[in-house]
């Protein structure tokens, strides 16, 4: 199980923050949502905003994909990934989705992949 955190670029968004403040509430911080992933027993929290970067929401697929083959079949050795999301937390136990994180945001240009 992954928790996503969408639309990031709303957290510092004026009107959004506007229209939060006057219910008395703030944007969920990447603190929070690591810690609501862990409290959870989530995988891993990411954010992602679609506004900002399409490689963002293809990443979400992109790690959600790697924590179900891994988690079905954690005996196949795998590359390294060249794509991953902006941030990932790493959950304890979960030492295969932390190499993710060293490669994450490399290329920036739009590519195709064929599956």
């Amino acid at each position: 199980m992954l928790l996503v955190g969408c639309k990031s670029d709303l957290r510092t968004d004026v009107s959004t923050l506007v229209e939060l403040s006057n219910h008395r509430q703030t944007p969920v911080s990447y603190d929070q949502g690591s810690n609501m992933a862990k409290q959870i027993g989530a995988a891993t929290y990411i954010e992602c905003s679609a506004l900002q970067s399409e490689n963002s929401v293809r990443d979400i697929f992109h790690v959600a994909t790697l924590a179900c083959v891994n988690k079905t079949n954690k005996n196949v050795k795998r590359n390294k990934s060249q794509r991953a999301t902006k941030r990932i937390s790493h959950m304890p136990g979960r030492p295969e989705l932390s190499t993710v994180a060293t490669d994450l945001r490399k290329d920036k240009a739009k590519s195709c992949t064929v599956m």
